[in-house]
Protein backbone atom coordinates (compact mmCIF):
# COMPACT_ATOMS: atom_id res chain seq x y z
CA UNK A 1 0.00 0.00 0.00
CA UNK A 2 1.32 3.46 -0.83
CA UNK A 3 2.30 5.58 2.10
CA UNK A 4 -0.37 8.04 0.85
CA UNK A 5 -2.77 5.29 2.46
CA UNK A 6 -2.52 7.34 5.71
CA UNK A 7 -4.38 10.29 4.05
CA UNK A 8 -6.92 8.33 1.83
CA UNK A 9 -9.69 7.91 4.17
CA UNK A 10 -9.79 11.44 5.20
CA UNK A 11 -9.44 12.55 1.62
CA UNK A 12 -12.53 9.88 0.62
CA UNK A 13 -14.34 11.80 3.11
CA UNK A 14 -13.27 15.15 2.42
CA UNK A 15 -14.49 14.63 -1.35
CA UNK A 16 -18.13 13.31 -0.28
CA UNK A 17 -18.46 16.14 1.98
CA UNK A 18 -17.49 18.61 -0.30
CA UNK A 19 -20.72 17.22 -2.41
CA UNK A 20 -23.45 16.70 0.33
CA UNK A 21 -22.57 19.29 2.91
CA UNK A 22 -24.69 22.62 2.46
CA UNK A 23 -21.80 24.98 3.70
CA UNK A 24 -19.57 23.18 1.12
CA UNK A 25 -18.12 26.16 -1.48
CA UNK A 26 -15.30 25.90 -4.90
CA UNK A 27 -14.04 28.66 -2.71
CA UNK A 28 -12.87 30.09 0.39
CA UNK A 29 -15.76 32.02 1.15
CA UNK A 30 -17.00 30.73 4.30
CA UNK A 31 -20.71 29.80 5.05
CA UNK A 32 -23.98 31.98 6.21
CA UNK A 33 -24.26 31.83 10.08
CA UNK A 34 -26.79 28.75 11.22
CA UNK A 35 -29.24 29.12 13.57
CA UNK A 36 -28.30 28.10 17.07
CA UNK A 37 -29.84 26.75 20.14
CA UNK A 38 -31.17 29.59 22.05
CA UNK A 39 -31.68 27.99 25.60
CA UNK A 40 -28.90 24.88 25.43
CA UNK A 41 -30.40 22.19 27.89
CA UNK A 42 -28.19 22.39 31.20
CA UNK A 43 -25.98 19.56 30.33
CA UNK A 44 -23.85 21.93 28.93
CA UNK A 45 -24.50 24.84 31.07
CA UNK A 46 -21.66 24.27 33.84
CA UNK A 47 -18.78 22.74 31.70
CA UNK A 48 -15.71 24.60 31.74
CA UNK A 49 -13.49 26.38 30.06
CA UNK A 50 -14.47 28.15 26.99
CA UNK A 51 -14.27 27.65 23.63
CA UNK A 52 -13.17 29.68 20.68
CA UNK A 53 -14.29 28.95 17.23
CA UNK A 54 -14.60 30.66 13.76
CA UNK A 55 -17.92 32.58 13.20
CA UNK A 56 -19.73 32.53 10.58
CA UNK A 57 -17.93 35.56 9.08
CA UNK A 58 -14.47 33.94 9.29
CA UNK A 59 -13.88 35.86 12.72
CA UNK A 60 -12.59 34.74 15.81
CA UNK A 61 -14.83 34.61 19.14
CA UNK A 62 -14.59 33.28 22.23
CA UNK A 63 -17.68 32.03 24.36
CA UNK A 64 -18.87 29.81 27.07
CA UNK A 65 -19.75 25.82 26.27
CA UNK A 66 -23.18 26.64 26.56
CA UNK A 67 -22.74 29.73 23.43
CA UNK A 68 -23.01 32.17 26.39
CA UNK A 69 -21.04 35.41 26.65
CA UNK A 70 -19.13 35.44 23.42
CA UNK A 71 -16.31 37.92 23.21
CA UNK A 72 -15.02 39.09 20.18
CA UNK A 73 -11.02 38.88 18.88
CA UNK A 74 -11.33 39.84 15.23
CA UNK A 75 -13.64 41.54 13.40
CA UNK A 76 -11.89 42.35 9.86
CA UNK A 77 -12.68 38.84 8.60
CA UNK A 78 -13.42 39.10 4.86
CA UNK A 79 -12.58 41.86 2.27
CA UNK A 80 -8.88 39.98 2.24
CA UNK A 81 -8.25 39.06 5.33
CA UNK A 82 -8.62 35.64 6.68
CA UNK A 83 -8.41 33.81 9.46
CA UNK A 84 -7.59 29.94 10.67
CA UNK A 85 -6.74 27.59 13.21
CA UNK A 86 -7.33 29.53 16.24
CA UNK A 87 -6.54 27.53 19.67
CA UNK A 88 -5.85 28.46 23.34
CA UNK A 89 -2.21 28.36 25.14
CA UNK A 90 -2.17 25.30 27.28
CA UNK A 91 -1.33 27.05 30.40
CA UNK A 92 -2.57 30.72 30.28
CA UNK A 93 -5.21 32.63 28.79
CA UNK A 94 -3.47 33.43 25.40
CA UNK A 95 -4.70 32.38 21.90
CA UNK A 96 -2.61 31.70 18.90
CA UNK A 97 -3.95 31.63 15.02
CA UNK A 98 -2.89 31.84 11.63
CA UNK A 99 -3.24 35.37 9.75
CA UNK A 100 -3.25 36.00 5.98
CA UNK A 101 -3.88 39.43 4.80
CA UNK A 102 -3.07 42.25 2.62
CA UNK A 103 -0.14 43.42 4.36
CA UNK A 104 1.01 39.93 4.85
CA UNK A 105 0.88 36.47 6.43
CA UNK A 106 1.78 35.36 9.98
CA UNK A 107 1.01 34.06 13.42
CA UNK A 108 -1.04 36.35 15.57
CA UNK A 109 -1.58 36.16 19.33
CA UNK A 110 -3.36 37.86 21.46
CA UNK A 111 -4.71 37.60 25.28
CA UNK A 112 -8.32 35.61 25.84
CA UNK A 113 -10.38 38.51 26.06
CA UNK A 114 -8.51 40.36 22.68
CA UNK A 115 -6.44 42.18 24.11
CA UNK A 116 -2.70 42.72 23.62
CA UNK A 117 -2.54 41.55 19.94
CA UNK A 118 0.42 40.72 18.11
CA UNK A 119 1.11 39.00 14.50
CA UNK A 120 4.29 37.23 14.20
CA UNK A 121 5.18 37.77 10.04
CA UNK A 122 6.12 35.20 8.49
CA UNK A 123 7.25 34.65 5.01
CA UNK A 124 3.72 32.61 3.93
CA UNK A 125 0.98 31.33 5.19
CA UNK A 126 1.43 29.33 8.26
CA UNK A 127 -0.80 25.98 8.27
CA UNK A 128 -0.01 24.05 11.62
CA UNK A 129 0.37 25.70 14.75
CA UNK A 130 1.44 23.75 17.78
CA UNK A 131 1.86 24.82 21.53
CA UNK A 132 4.86 23.97 23.83
CA UNK A 133 3.18 21.99 26.91
CA UNK A 134 4.38 25.50 28.90
CA UNK A 135 2.67 27.47 26.80
CA UNK A 136 5.98 29.69 26.11
CA UNK A 137 6.41 28.83 22.64
CA UNK A 138 4.58 27.84 19.19
CA UNK A 139 5.89 25.70 16.51
CA UNK A 140 4.73 26.43 12.66
CA UNK A 141 4.70 24.71 9.64
CA UNK A 142 4.28 26.52 6.67
CA UNK A 143 5.30 26.17 2.93
CA UNK A 144 8.88 27.61 1.94
CA UNK A 145 9.68 30.47 -0.39
CA UNK A 146 12.75 27.98 -1.48
CA UNK A 147 10.27 25.69 -2.94
CA UNK A 148 8.69 22.85 -2.55
CA UNK A 149 9.49 22.31 1.21
CA UNK A 150 8.13 23.03 4.45
CA UNK A 151 9.66 25.59 7.04
CA UNK A 152 9.51 24.74 10.61
CA UNK A 153 9.25 28.31 12.46
CA UNK A 154 9.47 28.21 15.79
CA UNK A 155 7.56 31.53 17.55
CA UNK A 156 8.99 33.00 21.43
CA UNK A 157 5.28 33.83 22.72
CA UNK A 158 6.78 36.59 25.47
CA UNK A 159 9.17 38.19 23.01
CA UNK A 160 6.85 38.14 19.99
CA UNK A 161 9.89 36.83 17.80
CA UNK A 162 10.45 33.73 15.57
CA UNK A 163 13.05 32.09 13.65
CA UNK A 164 13.25 29.26 11.02
CA UNK A 165 14.92 26.43 12.54
CA UNK A 166 14.59 23.43 9.89
CA UNK A 167 13.00 22.29 6.69
CA UNK A 168 11.72 19.57 4.73
CA UNK A 169 8.75 17.97 3.40
CA UNK A 170 6.58 16.34 4.73
CA UNK A 171 7.37 17.68 7.98
CA UNK A 172 6.13 16.17 11.15
CA UNK A 173 6.90 17.05 14.83
CA UNK A 174 5.90 16.32 18.85
CA UNK A 175 6.99 18.69 21.84
CA UNK A 176 8.93 17.04 24.59
CA UNK A 177 6.89 17.20 27.75
CA UNK A 178 9.27 19.64 29.11
CA UNK A 179 8.89 22.34 26.39
CA UNK A 180 12.71 22.32 25.52
CA UNK A 181 13.34 20.36 22.14
CA UNK A 182 10.50 18.64 19.67
CA UNK A 183 11.10 15.52 17.86
CA UNK A 184 10.59 15.72 14.24
CA UNK A 185 9.79 13.04 11.53
CA UNK A 186 10.82 14.57 8.06
CA UNK A 187 10.88 13.60 4.31
CA UNK A 188 9.71 10.21 5.50
CA UNK A 189 12.95 9.20 6.81
CA UNK A 190 14.90 11.75 9.67
CA UNK A 191 13.99 10.98 13.08
CA UNK A 192 15.42 13.36 15.54
CA UNK A 193 15.53 15.76 18.21
CA UNK A 194 15.17 19.58 17.27
CA UNK A 195 15.74 22.10 20.52
CA UNK A 196 14.69 25.85 20.47
CA UNK A 197 17.69 27.22 18.89
CA UNK A 198 17.91 24.78 16.12
CA UNK A 199 20.61 22.07 17.21
CA UNK A 200 19.72 18.74 16.21
CA UNK A 201 20.50 15.23 17.24
CA UNK A 202 19.65 12.13 15.27
CA UNK A 203 17.67 9.61 16.63
CA UNK A 204 18.08 6.83 14.31
CA UNK A 205 16.45 4.80 11.69
CA UNK A 206 12.60 5.35 11.70
CA UNK A 207 10.23 3.81 9.03
CA UNK A 208 8.22 5.85 6.55
CA UNK A 209 4.44 4.40 7.16
CA UNK A 210 3.46 6.71 9.50
CA UNK A 211 3.19 10.29 9.65
CA UNK A 212 3.80 12.31 13.55
CA UNK A 213 5.95 10.96 16.07
CA UNK A 214 4.07 11.00 19.79
CA UNK A 215 6.44 12.37 22.52
CA UNK A 216 5.47 11.24 25.85
CA UNK A 217 6.65 11.34 29.83
CA UNK A 218 8.59 8.00 28.99
CA UNK A 219 10.02 8.49 25.38
CA UNK A 220 9.14 9.03 21.43
CA UNK A 221 6.75 6.50 19.92
CA UNK A 222 7.53 6.21 16.50
CA UNK A 223 7.24 3.03 13.65
CA UNK A 224 10.76 1.47 13.36
CA UNK A 225 11.34 -1.87 11.20
CA UNK A 226 10.65 -4.02 14.05
CA UNK A 227 6.97 -2.30 14.69
CA UNK A 228 5.53 0.65 16.73
CA UNK A 229 8.48 1.65 19.04
CA UNK A 230 9.28 3.91 22.09
CA UNK A 231 12.34 5.05 22.26
CA UNK A 232 13.53 6.92 25.27
CA UNK A 233 16.40 9.96 25.16
CA UNK A 234 18.70 7.29 26.89
CA UNK A 235 18.45 5.24 23.26
CA UNK A 236 17.03 2.74 24.49
CA UNK A 237 13.74 0.92 22.46
CA UNK A 238 10.70 -0.86 23.30
CA UNK A 239 9.13 -2.33 20.59
CA UNK A 240 5.10 -1.89 21.57
CA UNK A 241 3.59 -4.03 18.92
CA UNK A 242 3.76 -5.22 15.54
CA UNK A 243 2.32 -3.55 13.01
CA UNK A 244 2.44 -4.59 9.15
CA UNK A 245 1.37 -1.69 6.88
CA UNK A 246 1.20 2.19 7.04
CA UNK A 247 -0.25 3.14 10.78
CA UNK A 248 -1.57 6.28 12.61
CA UNK A 249 -1.38 6.42 16.71
CA UNK A 250 -2.03 8.59 19.27
CA UNK A 251 -0.82 8.35 22.91
CA UNK A 252 -3.12 9.72 25.26
CA UNK A 253 -1.76 13.08 27.79
CA UNK A 254 -0.10 10.33 30.51
CA UNK A 255 1.50 8.55 27.89
CA UNK A 256 -0.05 5.28 29.37
CA UNK A 257 -1.99 4.35 26.36
CA UNK A 258 -1.95 4.78 22.72
CA UNK A 259 -4.70 3.88 19.95
CA UNK A 260 -3.29 2.55 17.10
CA UNK A 261 -4.81 1.80 13.74
CA UNK A 262 -3.03 -0.19 11.12
CA UNK A 263 -3.99 0.63 7.35
CA UNK A 264 -3.60 -2.73 5.13
CA UNK A 265 -5.78 -3.82 1.64
CA UNK A 266 -7.04 -6.95 3.04
CA UNK A 267 -8.47 -8.55 6.33
CA UNK A 268 -4.90 -10.15 7.29
CA UNK A 269 -4.00 -9.90 10.93
CA UNK A 270 -3.15 -6.37 10.98
CA UNK A 271 -2.00 -5.38 14.66
CA UNK A 272 -0.06 -7.87 17.57
CA UNK A 273 0.84 -6.75 20.77
CA UNK A 274 4.58 -7.24 21.18
CA UNK A 275 4.06 -9.18 24.58
CA UNK A 276 2.38 -12.73 24.89
CA UNK A 277 0.09 -14.24 24.76
CA UNK A 278 -2.35 -11.36 22.89
CA UNK A 279 -2.89 -12.58 19.09
CA UNK A 280 -2.51 -11.05 16.30
CA UNK A 281 -5.97 -8.86 15.23
CA UNK A 282 -7.48 -7.76 12.44
CA UNK A 283 -6.36 -4.39 10.82
CA UNK A 284 -8.58 -1.33 9.44
CA UNK A 285 -9.68 -0.97 13.31
CA UNK A 286 -9.15 1.19 16.40
CA UNK A 287 -6.90 -0.75 18.91
CA UNK A 288 -5.67 0.95 22.46
CA UNK A 289 -2.73 -0.63 23.68
CA UNK A 290 -1.69 -0.19 27.49
CA UNK A 291 1.66 0.29 27.74
CA UNK A 292 2.07 -0.66 31.39
CA UNK A 293 0.05 -4.07 31.07
CA UNK A 294 0.28 -4.88 27.33
CA UNK A 295 -2.77 -5.57 26.97
CA UNK A 296 -4.66 -4.55 23.75
CA UNK A 297 -8.77 -3.93 23.38
CA UNK A 298 -10.15 -3.01 20.20
CA UNK A 299 -12.24 0.43 20.26
CA UNK A 300 -13.83 0.49 16.74
CA UNK A 301 -14.05 -1.61 13.91
CA UNK A 302 -13.62 0.10 10.23
CA UNK A 303 -11.56 2.52 9.46
CA UNK A 304 -11.34 5.85 11.55
CA UNK A 305 -10.37 9.22 10.63
CA UNK A 306 -9.64 10.72 13.70
CA UNK A 307 -8.36 10.05 17.48
CA UNK A 308 -8.84 12.28 20.26
CA UNK A 309 -8.00 11.79 23.65
CA UNK A 310 -9.43 13.52 27.05
CA UNK A 311 -7.06 15.71 29.49
CA UNK A 312 -7.84 12.76 31.54
CA UNK A 313 -6.34 10.05 29.60
CA UNK A 314 -8.99 8.17 30.24
CA UNK A 315 -11.72 8.54 27.04
CA UNK A 316 -11.07 8.63 23.37
CA UNK A 317 -13.23 9.85 20.94
CA UNK A 318 -13.23 7.96 18.02
CA UNK A 319 -14.38 9.80 14.51
CA UNK A 320 -15.48 6.40 12.13
CA UNK A 321 -16.21 6.84 8.72
CA UNK A 322 -20.29 6.75 8.15
CA UNK A 323 -21.83 5.23 5.34
CA UNK A 324 -20.33 5.18 2.03
CA UNK A 325 -20.91 8.77 -0.09
CA UNK A 326 -23.36 10.42 2.95
CA UNK A 327 -19.99 12.41 4.06
CA UNK A 328 -20.87 11.75 7.81
CA UNK A 329 -18.76 10.44 10.64
CA UNK A 330 -20.04 8.28 13.54
CA UNK A 331 -18.38 9.72 16.46
CA UNK A 332 -17.65 6.40 19.23
CA UNK A 333 -16.75 6.96 22.72
CA UNK A 334 -14.29 4.55 24.28
CA UNK A 335 -14.34 4.27 28.06
CA UNK A 336 -13.40 1.68 30.77
CA UNK A 337 -12.88 -0.74 28.17
CA UNK A 338 -16.70 -0.20 26.39
CA UNK A 339 -17.57 1.72 22.87
CA UNK A 340 -20.44 3.67 22.63
CA UNK A 341 -21.76 5.30 18.92
CA UNK A 342 -23.15 8.59 19.99
CA UNK A 343 -24.32 11.16 17.13
CA UNK A 344 -23.15 11.11 13.60
CA UNK A 345 -21.80 14.41 12.03
CA UNK A 346 -20.92 15.67 8.54
CA UNK A 347 -17.80 17.56 9.56
CA UNK A 348 -17.75 20.97 8.29
CA UNK A 349 -15.25 20.58 5.09
CA UNK A 350 -12.47 23.18 6.96
CA UNK A 351 -12.23 21.00 9.57
CA UNK A 352 -11.92 18.13 7.57
CA UNK A 353 -9.27 18.95 5.04
CA UNK A 354 -7.28 20.36 7.97
CA UNK A 355 -7.47 17.72 11.13
CA UNK A 356 -8.52 14.54 9.52
CA UNK A 357 -6.02 14.16 6.65
CA UNK A 358 -3.63 14.36 9.55
CA UNK A 359 -5.26 13.70 12.64
CA UNK A 360 -2.75 11.58 14.21
CA UNK A 361 -0.78 15.50 14.45
CA UNK A 362 -3.77 17.30 15.28
CA UNK A 363 -4.38 14.56 17.89
CA UNK A 364 -1.59 16.38 19.83
CA UNK A 365 -2.20 19.84 19.44
CA UNK A 366 -5.95 20.70 18.76
CA UNK A 367 -8.09 20.71 22.43
CA UNK A 368 -11.39 19.09 21.31
CA UNK A 369 -12.31 17.74 24.99
CA UNK A 370 -13.27 20.12 27.71
CA UNK A 371 -10.71 20.59 30.71
CA UNK A 372 -12.82 18.19 32.93
CA UNK A 373 -12.93 15.38 30.49
CA UNK A 374 -16.91 15.57 30.50
CA UNK A 375 -17.13 16.64 27.07
CA UNK A 376 -16.22 17.07 23.49
CA UNK A 377 -16.95 19.75 20.37
CA UNK A 378 -17.20 19.33 16.83
CA UNK A 379 -17.86 21.34 14.00
CA UNK A 380 -20.26 20.30 11.17
CA UNK A 381 -23.89 19.76 10.35
CA UNK A 382 -26.78 17.15 12.39
CA UNK A 383 -29.44 16.35 10.56
CA UNK A 384 -28.86 19.67 8.15
CA UNK A 385 -28.36 22.04 11.15
CA UNK A 386 -24.59 23.30 11.10
CA UNK A 387 -22.87 25.04 13.80
CA UNK A 388 -20.46 23.92 16.87
CA UNK A 389 -21.84 20.86 18.67
CA UNK A 390 -20.75 19.56 22.23
CA UNK A 391 -21.79 16.47 23.62
CA UNK A 392 -21.93 15.69 26.89
CA UNK A 393 -20.60 12.28 28.39
CA UNK A 394 -23.50 10.52 29.21
CA UNK A 395 -26.18 12.76 27.64
CA UNK A 396 -28.59 11.46 24.54
CA UNK A 397 -27.51 14.65 22.08
CA UNK A 398 -24.81 16.89 21.41
CA UNK A 399 -26.27 20.37 21.69
CA UNK A 400 -25.67 23.39 18.61
CA UNK A 401 -24.16 26.13 20.90
CA UNK A 402 -22.82 28.48 18.19
CA UNK A 403 -22.32 29.48 14.54
CA UNK A 404 -18.47 28.13 13.21
CA UNK A 405 -16.61 26.09 11.31
CA UNK A 406 -13.81 25.48 13.61
CA UNK A 407 -13.58 24.77 17.23
CA UNK A 408 -10.79 24.65 20.07
CA UNK A 409 -11.43 24.38 24.02
CA UNK A 410 -9.27 25.98 26.59
CA UNK A 411 -7.01 23.62 28.90
CA UNK A 412 -9.02 25.20 31.98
Amino acid sequence: MSRRSLRLAAALLLATTACTTEAATTTSTVPEPAATTSSPPTDVSDLPGRLVVLDGGGDIVTLDPDGSNPTPITDDAGGGTVYRQPTFSPVADLLAWAEISGTGFGLGTSGGGGDDRVRVPMSSPPFFAFWSPDGSGIGVLHNSTQGATIDFEMVDVAAGSSQVLASGAPFFFSWSPDSSQVAVHVELAIFATLDRVGETEDLGATADGYQAPHWTPDGIIHLADDGLELRSISGENRVLATVPGPVSFVANPQGTRVAIQSFVESEAPGISAAVSPIPALPANRVMVLDLESGELAEAVAGVSVGLFWSPDGEKLVVLRLGAEGTGELTAVLWMDGNSTELSSIAPHPLFAQEVLQFFDQYGQSLQLWSPDSAAFALPGAIDGDTGVWVHTIGSADPVNVADGVWVSWSNS
